[in-house]
């Protein structure tokens, strides 16, 4: 074991305590704001009549198994035909998805061809069917994924919600699950999404602040595209465009009861991908635009929207504690005197062992009663509910812990380029618990 210079040791502990205090700060921000989710949504907008004109904007890669209950939920909208169309984006695709897309008359099939060097992925195939401007007769592009079910509300709701705050440049829907319990994995996200559907986006948009953009399930407004384009630079378009929208001092709103169904993978190494994939992208984002972030914030003309841009800024280093803990590691390799910083990590001091109790266990609890109550509803036995509320917790922690392998390795790849897209094969339709 060595033992470093003291001027060095002096600067190595500074960056550790850097670590371990950006650590502290964002468990203690995100575990306080999710109890600002813990009041029941309700809708800030009254029920509207159909105005704005959507087009549904659906990029898909070999998902002929998918594509035709992703088409049909959107064509059941409770919402004027005339005022939406769907376009599906057939990247690449070398199976039947364009004969799919083809039977249904509303529905509009972009083939995009790439050449062998030219970057793949759904950014690239998004931005070469911007390229068009065949949206610019809409008023908002409604971004879904491929293997995605719509609730037959979802453009009433947005519609609505755009009315009464057409401020807003992009709003959110909610993110279902489609199949919440074929397997552990896929109850992993389930519970994430249930947990932060309230106590990170619910709870931003209560306080005013940006809500976080999923991938999909979101509206933009088309007058944002006519100003910025299209330019994607990662792997997570989403988390791009939502801390442009920050720069810029523009607003993302939040809707609670606009809600998309996601399918979500059941195997770990499908995961596992998946997550590597969203971890690389998010970490080339926080690298690139730290500094624009705090200049930013610095130049916030209220309250409102400094403390949203520090919640933008905190979320872009949400995946800290992992990377500070090998990190730490590695430099007590060689020189022991580190390790006292491992504790401040995984501390089980009072305030560091209540912090984990609320977001292990109090706020899954409460968020899971709330927001999985229909799953639990179609249970007839208390003992199958309370299988159910045991999986969602297990899942939530099994999920919590395999996304720290995909942030570490995002973390030390994220300097690669991103434009070499691993598909996550998708063929769920509900698996009986909605």
């Amino acid at each position: 074991m060595f033992h470093i210079a003291p001027h060095l040791f002096f600067l190595l502990e500074i960056f550790c305590i850097l670590l371990v205090t950006v650590v502290f700060l964002n468990l203690t921000f995100f575990t306080v704001l999710s109890t600002v989710g813990l009041l029941k949504p309700k809708r800030d907008y009254e029920i509207s009549k159909d105005k704005n004109k959507f087009l549904f904007l659906i990029p898909a890669h070999n998902e002929e198994d998918v594509i035709a209950s992703t088409i049909e939920s959107i064509l059941k909208q409770n919402y004027d035909p005339s005022l939406f169309d769907v376009v599906v984006i057939a990247d690449n695709c070398t199976d039947k998805t364009i004969q799919v897309v083809g039977q249904y008359e509303k529905a509009y099939c972009f083939i995009n061809t790439s050449k062998p060097n030219e970057p793949r992925g759904k950014p690239h195939a998004i931005k070469k069917f911007i390229d068009t401007g065949f949206w610019k007769k809409y008023n908002y592009i409604a971004f879904i994924d491929a293997d995605n079910i719509v609730d037959k509300n979802y453009l009433r709701e947005m519609n609505s919600q755009l009315v009464f705050r057409p401020e807003l440049t992009v709003v959110q829907g909610y993110l279902g699950i489609k199949n919440i319990a074929t397997s552990m994995i896929a109850s992993g996200y389930a519970a994430v999404y249930f947990i932060t559907n309230r106590a990170v986006q619910y709870a931003n948009y209560r306080l005013g602040w940006n809500a976080a953009i999923g991938g999909t399930g979101f509206v933009l407004q088309t007058s944002y595209l006519e100003e910025n384009g299209w330019n994607p630079r990662s792997y997570t378009e989403d988390f791009e465009l939502q801390v442009e929208l920050s720069l810029q001092n523009k607003k993302s709103g939040w809707n609670h009861f606009a809600v998309v169904y996601d399918e979500k993978p059941n195997a770990l190494i499908a995961s596992h991908n998946q997550r590597t994939r969203w971890a690389q992208g998010h970490w080339f984002v926080a690298f690139t635009t730290t500094l624009k972030q705090l200049k930013s914030i610095v130049k916030s003309e209220s309250l409102v929207e400094c403390l949203s841009k520090i919640e933008t800024l905190l979320y872009s280093y949400s995946m800290v504690r992992p990377i500070a803990f090998i990190i730490i590691i590695l430099l007590s390799l060689l020189d022991k005197r580190f390790l006292m910083y491992l504790p401040e990590l995984f501390s089980l001091l009072l305030f560091w062992l209540f912090v984990e109790v609320l977001n292990f266990l109090i706020v899954p609890t409460v968020y899971f009663m709330q927001e999985a109550k229909d799953y639990f509803a179609q249970k007839e036995t208390l003992s199958s509910k309370i299988i159910l509320y045991f999986r969602l917790v297990i899942g939530f922690i099994l999920n919590s812990i395999t996304y720290m392998a995909a942030q570490v390795v995002g973390f030390f790849t994220w300097f690669k380029p991103q434009n070499n897209w691993k598909k996550t094969v998708h063929s769920a339709t509900f698996d009986g618990e909605k």
